[in-house]
């Protein structure tokens, strides 16, 4: 875990949740899934909800600027080449060198089995025998434009993409309390506690809602 406080000085962007937030609902996990397979990669979550003495929080790649992973992997399979740490599938050799390399806990080996498209990846298991085994690991979803699909879903907002550069974070669609968010930044990247400002939803006038309630009783 990243100590609250700590100076981590980094270079690169990466997805953490605070634990305070987050409920344990796993629908990180499978939004992680499906936009693994939008991509064309294994489908299953590069993340995993794991429980603690105070709590439930997801774990993930933390996107180390020196990436061990990378360092120890004698197949090039892991880069770190646009900003993020990247596993390519095809290039893994199972080795699992990174899982031991990695001081978070958060690359695993699973089966490389991708399903075809129109399969229930709620009712799939893609593990099994006689399968190749490759690294699995939190990619921020190829830098996408919106933040990473596990943070856009999260349903208490727990989630937050850090870009420690330009400061431009991504926050959850469903994130209500800014400064709380703000404070918990500010501990993890050792920095001034960043504005966060949340777009308040205009609730109707009450002769609209009048309206609508006479035309659904009619």
């Amino acid at each position: 875990m990243i100590k609250m406080g700590s100076n981590l000085d980094k270079k690169h962007k990466f997805v953490i949740c605070d634990p305070e937030l987050c409920i344990g609902c796993k629908a990180c996990m499978k939004a992680c899934s499906k936009e693994a397979y939008k991509r064309g990669k294994l489908a299953k979550p590069r993340l995993d909800v794991i429980k603690m003495t105070n709590g439930v929080m997801p774990n993930q790649c933390r996107q180390c600027d020196d990436a061990p992973c990378a360092l120890v992997c004698p197949s090039a399979a892991l880069r770190n080449e646009n900003g993020y740490v990247e596993v390519y599938e095809r290039l893994c050799i199972g080795c699992a060198l990174c899982v031991n390399a990695c001081p978070y806990g958060a690359i695993h080996l699973d089966s490389l089995e991708i399903p075809s498209n129109g399969s229930n990846l709620d009712e799939m298991d893609v593990c099994g025998d006689g399968f190749m085994s490759v690294a699995i690991k939190c990619d921020i979803c190829d830098g996408r434009d919106e933040g990473s699909a596990c943070v856009e879903v999260c349903p208490k907002g727990a989630l937050v993409m850090l870009d420690p550069i330009t400061n431009e974070h991504k926050y959850g669609k469903k994130l209500k309390d800014g400064q709380n968010m703000s404070n918990f930044i500010s501990k993890i990247l050792n920095c001034p506690p960043p504005q966060i400002i949340i777009a308040q939803k205009e609730k109707p006038p009450k002769e609209t809602l009048e309206a609508q309630q006479g035309e659904a009783d009619a």
